[in-house]
Protein backbone atom coordinates (compact mmCIF):
# COMPACT_ATOMS: atom_id res chain seq x y z
CA UNK A 1 0.00 0.00 0.00
CA UNK A 2 1.38 3.39 -1.37
CA UNK A 3 0.62 6.68 0.27
CA UNK A 4 -0.48 8.95 -2.09
CA UNK A 5 -0.84 13.02 -1.58
CA UNK A 6 -2.88 14.72 -4.35
CA UNK A 7 -3.22 18.35 -4.31
CA UNK A 8 -6.20 19.69 -5.99
CA UNK A 9 -8.59 16.74 -4.65
CA UNK A 10 -12.04 18.19 -4.36
CA UNK A 11 -12.80 17.57 -7.78
CA UNK A 12 -12.40 17.21 -11.41
CA UNK A 13 -9.42 14.84 -12.34
CA UNK A 14 -8.27 15.21 -8.80
CA UNK A 15 -11.41 13.50 -7.28
CA UNK A 16 -11.26 11.20 -10.14
CA UNK A 17 -7.71 10.03 -9.86
CA UNK A 18 -8.75 9.51 -5.96
CA UNK A 19 -11.20 7.28 -6.62
CA UNK A 20 -8.55 5.26 -8.64
CA UNK A 21 -5.95 5.14 -6.29
CA UNK A 22 -9.06 4.30 -3.74
CA UNK A 23 -9.59 1.06 -5.52
CA UNK A 24 -6.06 0.14 -5.60
CA UNK A 25 -6.41 0.17 -2.14
CA UNK A 26 -3.17 3.02 -1.35
CA UNK A 27 -3.72 5.14 1.57
CA UNK A 28 -5.00 8.39 0.32
CA UNK A 29 -4.19 12.17 1.41
CA UNK A 30 -6.17 14.84 -0.42
CA UNK A 31 -5.27 18.43 0.03
CA UNK A 32 -8.26 21.43 -1.07
CA UNK A 33 -9.25 24.61 -0.29
CA UNK A 34 -12.90 23.44 0.27
CA UNK A 35 -14.23 23.34 4.28
CA UNK A 36 -14.31 19.55 5.69
CA UNK A 37 -18.04 20.13 6.31
CA UNK A 38 -18.98 20.90 2.28
CA UNK A 39 -17.52 17.34 1.40
CA UNK A 40 -19.77 14.95 0.60
CA UNK A 41 -18.02 12.18 -0.81
CA UNK A 42 -16.90 9.50 1.65
CA UNK A 43 -13.69 9.27 0.58
CA UNK A 44 -12.76 12.34 2.37
CA UNK A 45 -12.57 11.35 6.64
CA UNK A 46 -10.59 13.68 8.81
CA UNK A 47 -7.94 11.15 8.89
CA UNK A 48 -7.63 11.86 4.64
CA UNK A 49 -8.28 15.52 4.07
CA UNK A 50 -6.30 18.57 4.85
CA UNK A 51 -7.61 21.40 3.66
CA UNK A 52 -5.30 24.25 2.64
CA UNK A 53 -6.10 27.18 0.08
CA UNK A 54 -2.79 26.84 -2.20
CA UNK A 55 -3.42 30.36 -3.08
CA UNK A 56 -1.77 31.23 0.04
CA UNK A 57 2.36 31.28 1.01
CA UNK A 58 1.66 29.49 4.30
CA UNK A 59 -0.21 26.45 2.12
CA UNK A 60 2.94 24.28 2.11
CA UNK A 61 3.77 24.21 6.04
CA UNK A 62 -0.03 23.94 6.87
CA UNK A 63 0.57 20.36 4.87
CA UNK A 64 3.36 19.78 6.05
CA UNK A 65 1.99 20.23 9.74
CA UNK A 66 -0.97 17.73 9.01
CA UNK A 67 1.21 15.31 7.76
CA UNK A 68 3.06 15.50 11.31
CA UNK A 69 -0.39 15.50 13.21
CA UNK A 70 -0.93 12.15 11.35
CA UNK A 71 2.34 10.76 12.13
CA UNK A 72 3.14 10.31 8.59
CA UNK A 73 6.70 9.90 7.72
CA UNK A 74 7.14 9.44 4.31
CA UNK A 75 5.43 9.83 0.50
CA UNK A 76 5.30 7.27 -1.87
CA UNK A 77 4.03 9.52 -4.23
CA UNK A 78 2.96 13.06 -4.64
CA UNK A 79 0.70 14.41 -7.11
CA UNK A 80 0.53 18.34 -8.06
CA UNK A 81 -2.94 18.65 -9.91
CA UNK A 82 -3.98 21.64 -8.62
CA UNK A 83 -5.20 24.71 -10.81
CA UNK A 84 -6.43 27.46 -11.87
CA UNK A 85 -6.46 29.39 -15.11
CA UNK A 86 -7.98 32.82 -16.61
CA UNK A 87 -9.39 33.15 -19.98
CA UNK A 88 -9.42 36.73 -22.07
CA UNK A 89 -7.10 39.35 -23.37
CA UNK A 90 -3.79 39.14 -21.58
CA UNK A 91 -4.31 43.37 -21.36
CA UNK A 92 -7.18 43.05 -19.54
CA UNK A 93 -5.58 40.54 -16.68
CA UNK A 94 -5.29 42.70 -13.17
CA UNK A 95 -1.74 41.84 -11.64
CA UNK A 96 -3.74 40.17 -8.62
CA UNK A 97 -5.22 37.64 -11.33
CA UNK A 98 -1.72 37.21 -12.80
CA UNK A 99 -0.31 36.24 -9.22
CA UNK A 100 -3.01 34.52 -8.05
CA UNK A 101 -2.51 32.24 -11.03
CA UNK A 102 1.15 32.06 -10.61
CA UNK A 103 0.67 31.34 -6.98
CA UNK A 104 -1.20 28.25 -7.20
CA UNK A 105 -0.34 26.45 -10.70
CA UNK A 106 3.58 27.48 -9.91
CA UNK A 107 4.66 28.90 -6.74
CA UNK A 108 2.50 26.03 -4.59
CA UNK A 109 3.94 23.00 -6.31
CA UNK A 110 7.59 24.43 -5.68
CA UNK A 111 7.05 25.27 -2.18
CA UNK A 112 5.62 21.76 -1.62
CA UNK A 113 7.87 19.82 -3.44
CA UNK A 114 10.74 21.91 -1.26
CA UNK A 115 8.73 21.40 2.23
CA UNK A 116 7.76 17.43 1.72
CA UNK A 117 11.51 16.59 0.26
CA UNK A 118 12.27 15.16 3.35
CA UNK A 119 8.75 12.70 3.23
CA UNK A 120 9.67 11.90 -0.64
CA UNK A 121 13.26 11.03 0.78
CA UNK A 122 12.35 8.15 2.94
CA UNK A 123 9.76 7.01 0.47
CA UNK A 124 12.03 6.94 -2.25
CA UNK A 125 9.06 8.26 -3.85
CA UNK A 126 7.70 10.20 -6.89
CA UNK A 127 6.56 13.84 -7.62
CA UNK A 128 4.56 13.88 -10.18
CA UNK A 129 3.71 17.76 -12.11
CA UNK A 130 -0.05 17.57 -13.62
CA UNK A 131 1.05 20.49 -16.88
CA UNK A 132 -0.86 20.92 -20.07
CA UNK A 133 -0.69 20.33 -23.46
CA UNK A 134 -0.82 24.31 -23.70
CA UNK A 135 2.71 25.05 -22.93
CA UNK A 136 3.52 23.59 -26.68
CA UNK A 137 1.53 26.27 -28.72
CA UNK A 138 1.08 29.76 -28.11
CA UNK A 139 -2.01 30.85 -25.98
CA UNK A 140 -2.79 34.51 -26.59
CA UNK A 141 -6.28 34.13 -24.06
CA UNK A 142 -4.66 32.58 -21.48
CA UNK A 143 -0.79 33.64 -21.70
CA UNK A 144 0.10 33.54 -17.94
CA UNK A 145 -1.82 30.53 -17.61
CA UNK A 146 0.67 28.35 -20.74
CA UNK A 147 3.32 30.61 -18.78
CA UNK A 148 3.05 29.23 -15.14
CA UNK A 149 2.58 25.30 -16.59
CA UNK A 150 5.91 26.48 -19.33
CA UNK A 151 7.94 27.15 -16.08
CA UNK A 152 6.35 24.05 -14.21
CA UNK A 153 8.03 21.94 -16.78
CA UNK A 154 11.12 23.74 -16.80
CA UNK A 155 11.23 23.59 -13.21
CA UNK A 156 10.50 19.85 -12.97
CA UNK A 157 13.59 19.32 -16.23
CA UNK A 158 15.96 20.27 -13.75
CA UNK A 159 14.92 18.79 -10.49
CA UNK A 160 14.55 15.50 -12.65
CA UNK A 161 18.17 15.68 -13.11
CA UNK A 162 19.34 16.69 -9.40
CA UNK A 163 17.08 14.39 -7.74
CA UNK A 164 17.92 11.67 -9.66
CA UNK A 165 18.24 8.20 -8.10
CA UNK A 166 16.08 9.71 -4.89
CA UNK A 167 13.21 10.93 -6.21
CA UNK A 168 11.63 10.11 -9.34
CA UNK A 169 10.51 13.18 -11.15
CA UNK A 170 7.60 13.01 -14.07
CA UNK A 171 5.69 15.73 -16.32
CA UNK A 172 1.98 14.73 -17.22
CA UNK A 173 0.37 17.09 -19.78
CA UNK A 174 -3.08 16.75 -20.51
CA UNK A 175 -5.17 18.03 -22.96
CA UNK A 176 -8.74 19.85 -22.08
CA UNK A 177 -11.11 17.90 -19.65
CA UNK A 178 -14.45 18.42 -19.18
CA UNK A 179 -14.12 19.91 -15.63
CA UNK A 180 -15.48 22.43 -14.11
CA UNK A 181 -12.36 24.79 -14.10
CA UNK A 182 -13.69 26.26 -17.60
CA UNK A 183 -17.04 27.86 -15.66
CA UNK A 184 -14.95 29.07 -12.54
CA UNK A 185 -12.79 31.64 -15.26
CA UNK A 186 -15.89 32.12 -17.03
CA UNK A 187 -15.85 30.80 -20.52
CA UNK A 188 -18.51 30.55 -21.81
CA UNK A 189 -20.25 27.33 -24.25
CA UNK A 190 -20.24 29.84 -27.05
CA UNK A 191 -16.27 30.91 -26.74
CA UNK A 192 -14.75 26.75 -26.42
CA UNK A 193 -17.65 24.12 -26.49
CA UNK A 194 -16.24 21.88 -23.13
CA UNK A 195 -19.15 19.60 -23.13
CA UNK A 196 -16.91 17.89 -26.69
CA UNK A 197 -14.11 17.41 -24.05
CA UNK A 198 -13.30 13.74 -22.46
CA UNK A 199 -14.44 13.62 -19.07
CA UNK A 200 -12.37 13.92 -16.17
CA UNK A 201 -12.33 9.76 -14.92
CA UNK A 202 -11.36 8.86 -18.76
CA UNK A 203 -8.27 12.01 -18.29
CA UNK A 204 -7.57 10.90 -14.64
CA UNK A 205 -7.47 7.01 -15.90
CA UNK A 206 -4.75 8.09 -18.44
CA UNK A 207 -2.96 9.94 -16.11
CA UNK A 208 -2.41 7.36 -13.45
CA UNK A 209 -1.63 4.54 -16.15
CA UNK A 210 1.74 7.28 -17.10
CA UNK A 211 2.17 7.76 -13.30
CA UNK A 212 3.02 3.70 -12.97
CA UNK A 213 5.20 4.09 -16.15
CA UNK A 214 7.87 6.39 -14.43
CA UNK A 215 8.56 7.91 -17.60
CA UNK A 216 9.80 11.49 -17.55
CA UNK A 217 7.33 13.27 -19.25
CA UNK A 218 4.51 12.17 -21.08
CA UNK A 219 1.34 13.45 -23.06
CA UNK A 220 -2.42 11.89 -22.92
CA UNK A 221 -4.12 11.15 -26.23
CA UNK A 222 -2.75 11.74 -29.59
CA UNK A 223 -4.42 14.27 -30.58
CA UNK A 224 -2.67 16.03 -27.66
CA UNK A 225 0.63 14.32 -28.89
CA UNK A 226 0.24 14.94 -31.99
CA UNK A 227 -0.62 18.94 -31.29
CA UNK A 228 2.77 19.14 -28.90
CA UNK A 229 4.87 17.40 -31.98
CA UNK A 230 3.72 20.75 -34.56
CA UNK A 231 3.96 22.86 -31.83
CA UNK A 232 7.51 22.20 -30.66
CA UNK A 233 8.53 21.39 -34.03
CA UNK A 234 6.15 23.62 -36.46
CA UNK A 235 6.60 26.97 -35.24
CA UNK A 236 7.26 28.94 -38.60
CA UNK A 237 4.52 27.67 -39.40
CA UNK A 238 1.88 27.25 -36.57
CA UNK A 239 2.42 30.25 -34.69
CA UNK A 240 1.69 32.70 -37.97
CA UNK A 241 -2.35 30.96 -38.16
CA UNK A 242 -2.41 31.30 -34.75
CA UNK A 243 -1.65 34.95 -34.84
CA UNK A 244 -4.31 35.32 -37.86
CA UNK A 245 -7.23 33.47 -35.72
CA UNK A 246 -6.21 35.44 -32.38
CA UNK A 247 -7.62 38.71 -30.81
CA UNK A 248 -5.25 41.13 -31.24
CA UNK A 249 -4.11 44.09 -28.34
CA UNK A 250 -3.90 47.33 -29.62
CA UNK A 251 -2.33 50.40 -28.72
CA UNK A 252 -4.01 53.91 -29.75
CA UNK A 253 -1.38 56.13 -28.12
CA UNK A 254 -0.51 59.24 -30.74
CA UNK A 255 1.97 61.32 -28.62
CA UNK A 256 4.45 62.55 -30.69
CA UNK A 257 8.15 61.61 -28.72
CA UNK A 258 11.01 60.38 -29.31
CA UNK A 259 12.41 57.06 -30.10
CA UNK A 260 11.89 55.79 -26.18
CA UNK A 261 13.40 52.22 -25.20
CA UNK A 262 12.31 50.93 -21.58
CA UNK A 263 14.94 48.41 -20.40
CA UNK A 264 14.88 46.71 -16.96
CA UNK A 265 17.79 45.87 -15.10
CA UNK A 266 19.67 48.44 -17.54
CA UNK A 267 22.69 49.67 -14.93
CA UNK A 268 24.85 46.97 -15.37
CA UNK A 269 26.15 43.62 -17.11
CA UNK A 270 23.84 42.91 -20.21
CA UNK A 271 21.69 45.71 -19.51
CA UNK A 272 23.95 48.35 -19.47
CA UNK A 273 25.65 47.15 -22.53
CA UNK A 274 21.74 47.74 -24.26
CA UNK A 275 21.42 50.61 -22.88
CA UNK A 276 24.13 51.86 -24.47
CA UNK A 277 23.37 50.23 -28.20
CA UNK A 278 20.23 51.22 -28.60
CA UNK A 279 21.50 54.93 -27.39
CA UNK A 280 23.81 54.52 -30.09
CA UNK A 281 21.14 54.48 -32.22
CA UNK A 282 19.31 57.17 -30.90
CA UNK A 283 17.00 55.60 -28.75
CA UNK A 284 15.72 57.57 -25.63
CA UNK A 285 16.85 55.20 -22.70
CA UNK A 286 14.17 54.57 -19.62
CA UNK A 287 15.94 52.54 -17.20
CA UNK A 288 14.52 50.40 -14.34
CA UNK A 289 17.02 48.93 -11.46
CA UNK A 290 17.16 48.79 -8.03
CA UNK A 291 20.76 49.68 -7.93
CA UNK A 292 21.34 53.61 -8.23
CA UNK A 293 25.07 53.81 -7.81
CA UNK A 294 25.94 51.80 -10.91
CA UNK A 295 22.85 53.36 -12.70
CA UNK A 296 24.51 57.01 -11.90
CA UNK A 297 27.13 55.15 -14.20
CA UNK A 298 25.19 53.72 -16.45
CA UNK A 299 23.51 57.05 -16.83
CA UNK A 300 27.36 58.92 -16.93
CA UNK A 301 28.32 56.50 -20.02
CA UNK A 302 25.40 56.98 -21.94
CA UNK A 303 24.82 60.79 -22.01
CA UNK A 304 28.83 60.65 -23.06
CA UNK A 305 27.76 59.09 -25.99
CA UNK A 306 25.51 61.39 -26.45
CA UNK A 307 22.47 59.88 -25.78
CA UNK A 308 19.50 61.06 -23.44
CA UNK A 309 18.91 58.59 -20.25
CA UNK A 310 16.87 58.70 -17.55
CA UNK A 311 16.91 56.02 -14.59
CA UNK A 312 13.63 54.96 -11.99
CA UNK A 313 15.16 53.24 -9.03
CA UNK A 314 13.00 50.73 -7.66
CA UNK A 315 12.72 47.00 -6.59
CA UNK A 316 10.45 45.01 -9.54
CA UNK A 317 10.40 42.02 -7.31
CA UNK A 318 8.22 43.80 -5.24
CA UNK A 319 4.74 44.45 -6.42
CA UNK A 320 3.92 47.21 -3.73
CA UNK A 321 6.52 49.44 -5.21
CA UNK A 322 4.80 49.51 -8.48
CA UNK A 323 2.59 52.03 -7.75
CA UNK A 324 5.92 54.50 -6.70
CA UNK A 325 7.75 53.28 -10.49
CA UNK A 326 4.53 53.55 -12.70
CA UNK A 327 4.21 57.36 -12.17
CA UNK A 328 7.42 57.89 -12.77
CA UNK A 329 7.14 56.45 -16.33
CA UNK A 330 4.01 58.55 -17.30
CA UNK A 331 6.51 61.32 -18.76
CA UNK A 332 8.51 59.64 -21.22
CA UNK A 333 6.00 57.29 -22.68
CA UNK A 334 4.73 55.62 -24.84
CA UNK A 335 7.71 53.46 -25.59
CA UNK A 336 8.98 52.13 -29.28
CA UNK A 337 10.95 49.16 -27.33
CA UNK A 338 10.20 46.92 -23.88
CA UNK A 339 13.09 45.08 -23.18
CA UNK A 340 12.89 42.63 -19.90
CA UNK A 341 16.17 42.02 -18.53
CA UNK A 342 16.07 42.53 -14.63
CA UNK A 343 17.12 38.91 -13.75
CA UNK A 344 18.47 37.00 -10.75
CA UNK A 345 19.29 33.51 -9.78
CA UNK A 346 20.41 31.34 -6.77
CA UNK A 347 22.42 27.85 -7.83
CA UNK A 348 22.81 25.08 -5.26
CA UNK A 349 20.54 21.64 -4.75
CA UNK A 350 17.17 22.51 -4.60
CA UNK A 351 15.99 21.72 -1.35
CA UNK A 352 19.29 23.61 0.19
CA UNK A 353 18.33 27.09 -1.24
CA UNK A 354 15.73 28.69 1.08
CA UNK A 355 12.81 28.65 -0.09
CA UNK A 356 12.41 32.72 0.22
CA UNK A 357 15.24 33.27 -2.14
CA UNK A 358 13.95 31.02 -4.36
CA UNK A 359 10.55 32.64 -4.59
CA UNK A 360 12.32 36.47 -4.80
CA UNK A 361 13.99 34.86 -8.22
CA UNK A 362 10.52 34.31 -9.47
CA UNK A 363 9.05 37.11 -8.53
CA UNK A 364 12.05 39.14 -9.86
CA UNK A 365 12.33 36.67 -13.28
CA UNK A 366 8.44 35.88 -13.79
CA UNK A 367 5.86 38.14 -12.40
CA UNK A 368 7.71 41.35 -12.41
CA UNK A 369 7.83 40.76 -16.16
CA UNK A 370 4.39 40.79 -16.52
CA UNK A 371 3.40 43.14 -14.54
CA UNK A 372 5.17 45.44 -15.78
CA UNK A 373 3.92 44.13 -19.43
CA UNK A 374 0.38 44.39 -18.68
CA UNK A 375 0.51 47.83 -16.83
CA UNK A 376 1.82 49.06 -20.35
CA UNK A 377 -1.23 48.00 -22.13
CA UNK A 378 -3.46 49.15 -19.75
CA UNK A 379 -2.15 53.01 -19.73
CA UNK A 380 -1.72 52.78 -23.19
CA UNK A 381 1.45 53.67 -22.84
CA UNK A 382 3.04 51.67 -26.10
CA UNK A 383 3.22 53.04 -29.72
CA UNK A 384 1.40 50.74 -32.21
CA UNK A 385 4.28 49.50 -33.48
CA UNK A 386 6.38 48.80 -30.22
CA UNK A 387 8.77 45.60 -29.49
CA UNK A 388 9.00 43.66 -26.76
CA UNK A 389 12.49 42.06 -26.20
CA UNK A 390 12.30 38.99 -23.54
CA UNK A 391 15.66 37.75 -21.98
CA UNK A 392 15.12 33.91 -21.34
CA UNK A 393 18.16 31.40 -20.84
CA UNK A 394 20.01 29.06 -22.96
CA UNK A 395 18.41 26.54 -20.06
CA UNK A 396 14.89 26.71 -21.95
CA UNK A 397 17.24 23.88 -23.85
CA UNK A 398 19.71 22.60 -21.82
CA UNK A 399 17.87 22.52 -18.10
CA UNK A 400 20.03 23.81 -15.55
CA UNK A 401 20.40 21.70 -12.69
CA UNK A 402 21.46 23.37 -9.64
CA UNK A 403 18.71 26.37 -10.37
CA UNK A 404 16.12 24.47 -11.30
CA UNK A 405 13.65 27.48 -10.11
CA UNK A 406 15.80 29.87 -12.26
CA UNK A 407 15.13 27.61 -15.34
CA UNK A 408 11.62 27.93 -14.45
CA UNK A 409 11.41 31.55 -14.68
CA UNK A 410 13.04 31.49 -17.73
CA UNK A 411 10.70 28.93 -19.35
CA UNK A 412 7.91 30.27 -18.01
CA UNK A 413 9.10 33.85 -19.61
CA UNK A 414 9.62 32.23 -23.27
CA UNK A 415 6.07 31.07 -22.86
CA UNK A 416 4.47 34.37 -22.17
CA UNK A 417 6.43 36.01 -24.94
CA UNK A 418 5.66 33.26 -27.82
CA UNK A 419 1.69 33.99 -26.56
CA UNK A 420 2.37 37.81 -26.75
CA UNK A 421 4.02 37.70 -29.96
CA UNK A 422 0.60 35.75 -31.63
CA UNK A 423 -1.68 38.47 -29.67
CA UNK A 424 -0.10 42.16 -30.17
CA UNK A 425 -0.67 43.72 -33.70
CA UNK A 426 3.04 45.01 -33.84
CA UNK A 427 4.55 41.33 -34.77
CA UNK A 428 7.66 42.41 -32.66
CA UNK A 429 8.29 40.15 -29.88
CA UNK A 430 11.75 38.93 -29.78
CA UNK A 431 12.88 36.14 -27.13
CA UNK A 432 16.34 35.78 -26.07
CA UNK A 433 18.28 32.33 -25.05
CA UNK A 434 21.56 33.46 -24.44
CA UNK A 435 24.43 31.45 -22.67
CA UNK A 436 26.88 32.31 -20.55
CA UNK A 437 28.17 35.90 -20.65
CA UNK A 438 31.00 37.36 -19.09
CA UNK A 439 29.54 39.39 -16.18
CA UNK A 440 29.64 39.96 -12.59
CA UNK A 441 26.29 38.01 -12.60
CA UNK A 442 27.67 34.95 -14.13
CA UNK A 443 30.76 34.71 -11.95
CA UNK A 444 28.48 35.09 -9.10
CA UNK A 445 26.62 31.92 -9.84
CA UNK A 446 28.91 30.10 -12.02
CA UNK A 447 30.02 26.49 -10.23
CA UNK A 448 33.89 27.59 -12.53
CA UNK A 449 34.83 30.49 -13.27
CA UNK A 450 37.93 28.89 -15.45
CA UNK A 451 36.97 29.55 -18.70
CA UNK A 452 35.36 32.83 -18.22
CA UNK A 453 37.01 33.96 -21.27
CA UNK A 454 35.03 31.79 -23.46
CA UNK A 455 31.74 33.71 -22.19
CA UNK A 456 30.14 35.59 -24.57
CA UNK A 457 31.07 39.75 -24.14
CA UNK A 458 27.57 42.09 -22.96
CA UNK A 459 28.41 44.18 -26.05
CA UNK A 460 28.51 41.60 -28.22
CA UNK A 461 25.13 40.05 -26.60
CA UNK A 462 23.73 43.43 -26.71
CA UNK A 463 24.63 43.91 -30.36
CA UNK A 464 22.79 40.65 -31.70
CA UNK A 465 19.73 41.30 -30.28
CA UNK A 466 19.54 45.08 -31.35
CA UNK A 467 20.18 43.50 -34.77
CA UNK A 468 17.20 40.65 -34.02
CA UNK A 469 15.22 43.08 -32.67
CA UNK A 470 15.42 45.79 -35.36
CA UNK A 471 14.77 42.59 -37.88
CA UNK A 472 11.92 41.74 -36.44
CA UNK A 473 12.81 38.05 -35.36
CA UNK A 474 10.92 35.90 -32.82
CA UNK A 475 13.76 34.16 -31.10
CA UNK A 476 17.36 34.91 -30.86
CA UNK A 477 19.94 31.76 -29.66
CA UNK A 478 23.48 34.13 -29.70
CA UNK A 479 26.86 32.10 -30.84
CA UNK A 480 27.14 29.16 -33.05
CA UNK A 481 28.29 26.86 -29.51
CA UNK A 482 24.58 28.39 -28.23
CA UNK A 483 23.08 27.07 -30.85
CA UNK A 484 24.56 24.07 -31.22
CA UNK A 485 23.61 23.38 -27.76
CA UNK A 486 19.80 24.55 -28.66
CA UNK A 487 19.30 21.93 -31.33
CA UNK A 488 21.24 19.33 -29.24
CA UNK A 489 18.41 19.91 -26.91
CA UNK A 490 15.71 19.81 -28.77
CA UNK A 491 16.71 16.76 -30.53
CA UNK A 492 18.44 14.40 -27.63
CA UNK A 493 16.86 16.19 -24.35
CA UNK A 494 18.14 13.65 -21.91
CA UNK A 495 21.42 13.52 -22.89
CA UNK A 496 21.84 16.94 -23.02
CA UNK A 497 20.60 16.40 -19.91
CA UNK A 498 22.98 14.58 -18.64
CA UNK A 499 25.69 16.73 -19.56
CA UNK A 500 24.62 19.50 -18.01
CA UNK A 501 25.05 17.91 -14.59
CA UNK A 502 28.41 17.03 -15.38
CA UNK A 503 28.92 20.59 -15.99
CA UNK A 504 26.92 22.61 -14.14
CA UNK A 505 25.62 20.20 -10.70
CA UNK A 506 28.47 17.94 -9.75
CA UNK A 507 30.60 21.15 -9.78
CA UNK A 508 28.68 22.86 -7.70
CA UNK A 509 28.34 19.81 -5.15
CA UNK A 510 32.23 19.40 -5.37
CA UNK A 511 32.86 23.23 -4.37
Amino acid sequence: MATVLITGATDGIGLAMARQYAKLGHRLILVGGRPFPQLTDPLFTPQTYCQADLAQPTAAESVASWLLAQQINALDLLIHNAGTGYFGSLAKQTLDQIDELLTVNLHSPIALTHRLFPWLQKACGQVVFVSSVATAVPTPEYAVYGASKAALEGFARSLRVEWQSQVTVQTIRPGATRTGMHQKIGLTQEQMNWEKFPSAETVASKIVQAIESKRPSATIGFGNKLLRFVGRNGRPLLDPTLQKSAPQLSSQSWRNSPSTCLITGAADGIGRALALRYAQAGYRIVGLDIDGNKAAQTHADVEALGGKVHFVIGDLSNRANLAEILPQLVDFAPFNCVIHNAGINAVGKFETIPLKKQQAMLHLNLHAPLWLTAELFRQDWLTPDASFVFLSSLSYFASYPGAAVYAASKDGLANYARSLRAAWRGDNCLTVFPGPVRTAHARRYSPDNSREDGRMLPETLAEAIFRAEQGGNSRLIPGAQNKLMGLAGHLFPSLLEMAMKKVILEKFEGR
